[in-house]
């Protein structure tokens, strides 16, 4: 009795019903990776970087942050280049910029 009890218990571990994912979790396509969250990301990158930002009146260049948090001055001429907002900064209208 006992020996019949344990041996339908082993059937029933061995008997799994695989399934095949459909999406391939090694190989993310880059639409996929674009939408996930930063630290969900296969492999882990901020989305933050900092760029060179050109000034529209006297055509200086200065190094921003994306996410600064503080207004960004022009060193030549006191114009305003980025303003914070609550995630990156917002660029001034006529302000050309390249990402390093």
């Amino acid at each position: 009795m006992l020996q019949s009890r344990f041996a339908s218990q082993a059937v029933m571990l061995t008997d799994f019903f695989f399934q095949v994912l459909a999406v391939d979790l090694l190989n993310p396509s880059p639409a996929a990776e674009a939408k996930k969250h930063k630290l969900k990301a296969l492999v882990p990158a901020p989305r933050s970087f900092f760029m060179d930002v050109k000034c529209p009146g006297c055509f200086t260049i200065t190094t921003v942050f994306s996410h600064a948090q503080t207004v960004v001055i022009c060193q030549g001429c006191t114009t305003v280049l980025c303003q914070p907002t609550g995630g990156k900064a917002r660029l001034t209208e006529g302000c050309s910029f390249r990402r390093k």
